[in-house]
C-alpha cells in the first residue's frame, strides 16, 4: 500500500524462509495480489466477469492490509529490544534495520522514474525534491503515485522510535498505542466539516487517504497488536479463529457501508474499520503453518511484496502503452503478475539483497564498538 508499502522480514536470501511465520507472508502475499489486480492493466480491467469487477475495484484496501502488518512486525522489533542500551544505540540500531531495509530500492526506482524523459520520452509528472524526502503525500503525487504509502512508513519510522526509546512509551499501556487511530479518526472528521471550496469528490478522497496524519488507523492496529501479543498469541486456536470470523464479517460491512461514501463520512471511517479488520485476521493467521509446497509460493511472493510494490505502477503502464494482451483477461492478469515478480526479483537480488548484507555488517560493527567502549550489549543481539 500501501502501503505497506509493504514490508518483508529480513532475510537475507529467498531459499530460506524457515525462521518465518507462514501466516503473516500469507498476508503479505493477500496485500500484493489484492494491489495488483487493482492496478491490472487496461486489457484485463475491460475483460473482467462482472462477478469480479467489484472485488478487483476494492484491492487497495491491500495497501491497509500492510500498513497493518508493517505497524505489528515493526511494534514487535520495538519492543523486544534491549532496555539497558543508551539511547542513541536504540535509535541508530532501529534506523539502520529500517532504512537499510526501505531507502536502496527506493532510491533506484525514484531514479528510474527521473530518468524516464532521457529513456522514454515521458515526463516524470509532478516530480521533485519532495520525493528525496517523501513529502509527495503532501504536496501532490502524480507520478509514482505508489510512493504515498512508502510516505506514511517513512513518518512512522521516525515517530514512533522517538516515542518508544526517547520518551520510554514502551512502558505505556496497550490502549495507549490506539491513540493514533483516534487522531486519524477526528482529522479525517474535520476535513469533511471544513472541505475545500471547489474540490472534486475523487480529489476529495484523495486528501483523506495519503496524507500521514489521516491514515495512521492500520499502523496503530498493528503497534496495539504487538504490545499485547504476549496475551493473545497463548489464546486457544477457537478465539484466535473468532477474531478471524469477526474480523473478516467487520471488513465487509465496512466496505459495503463505507465505498459507496468515501468524500464524505465513508472515508471518514473505512480505515478505522479495515483496520480493525485485518487486525482480526492477523490474530487468526499468526500461527497458520502451510504445506511445504504451498509455503514456497507463498514465501517468494512476500518476500519481494516490496520490489513488486514498487514497480507495479511502471509495468502496467507498459502493458497498457504497447497494448499487450494475449487475448484472456485471466493469462493477462498471470503475466503482469509474473514481470512485475520477475523486475521485482532482479531488483530483490541486485539492490535489496546487497544492502541487507551491508546492514548486517554495519549492525556488527556498530554493535563491537559498542561493546568494546562501554561493554553495552547492542539492541538485537
Amino acid at each position: 500500500m500501501p502501503p505497506s508499502h509493504p514490508q518483508t522480514s529480513d532475510a537475507g536470501v529467498l531459499d530460506s524462509g524457515r525462521s518465518r511465520k507462514d501466516g503473516l507472508d500469507v498476508l503479505r502475499a493477500l496485500a500484493i495480489v489484492s494491489v495488483l489486480c487493482f492496478h491490472a492493466p487496461e486489457a484485463v480491467r475491460r475483460a473482467l466477469p462482472e462477478v469480479l469487477r467489484a472485488s478487483f475495484e476494492v484491492g487497495w484496501v491491500g495497501v491497509d492490509l500492510f500498513f497493518v502488518l508493517s505497524g505489528y512486525l515493526i511494534g514487535r522489533q520495538v519492543f523486544a529490544m534491549e532496555d539497558s542500551a543508551p539511547l542513541g544505540l536504540q535509535l541508530r540500531t532501529f534506523w539502520l534495520k529500517r532504512w537499510m531495509r526501505t531507502l536502496p530500492l527506493y532510491f533506484v526506482v525514484l531514479a528510474f522514474y527521473a530518468l524516464k524523459p532521457w529513456l522514454f520520452g515521458t515526463p516524470f509528472v509532478g516530480g521533485g525534491w519532495h520525493y528525496l524526502v517523501f513529502l509527495q503525500n503532501y504536496v501532490g503525487v502524480r507520478d509514482f503515485v505508489q510512493s504515498w504509502s512508502l510516505c506514511v512508513e517513512e513518518h512512522f519510522y521516525v515517530v514512533l522510535p522517538l516515542l518508544a526509546f526517547g520518551l520510554r512509551a514502551r512502558s505505556a499501556p496497550a490502549w495507549a498505542w490506539l491513540m493514533p487511530l483516534l487522531l486519524s479518526l477526528g482529522a479525517r472528521a474535520w476535513e469533511v466539516l471544513t472541505p475545500t471550496p471547489g474540490l472534486l469528490p475523487a480529489e476529495q478522497w484523495v486528501r483523506l487517504q495519503w496524507r500521514t496524519h489521516l491514515h495512521l488507523d492500520g499502523l496503530a492496529v498493528g503497534v496495539f497488536l504487538a504490545k499485547t501479543a504476549p496475551r493473545w498469541q497463548r489464546w486457544p486456536q477457537a478465539w484466535r479463529s473468532a477474531c478471524g470470523a469477526m474480523g473478516a464479517l467487520l471488513l465487509g460491512v465496512t466496505l459495503a457501508g463505507c465505498v459507496p461514501l468515501l468524500p464524505e463520512w465513508g472515508g471518514v471511517w473505512i480505515f478505522a474499520g479495515l483496520a480493525v479488520g485485518f487486525g482480526g485476521l492477523l490474530v487468526a493467521t499468526e500461527a497458520v503453518a502451510l504445506p511445504v509446497p504451498l509455503r514456497g509460493l507463498v514465501y517468494q511472493a512476500a518476500v519481494l511484496s516490496y520490489g513488486t510494490y514498487l514497480w507495479f505502477w511502471v509495468v502496467a503502464r507498459v502493458f497498457d502503452r504497447r497494448n499487450l494482451t494475449l487475448g484472456n483477461w485471466g493469462l493477462d492478469l498471470l503475466a503482469f503478475i509474473t514481470v512485475t515478480h520477475g523486475v521485482a526479483w532482479v531488483t530483490y537480488v541486485a539492490v535489496e539483497r546487497p544492502a541487507l548484507r551491508l546492514r548486517d555488517r554495519l549492525l556488527a560493527w556498530q554493535a563491537s564498538r559498542a561493546e568494546a567502549r562501554d561493554g553495552v550489549v547492542a539492541p538485537g543481539r
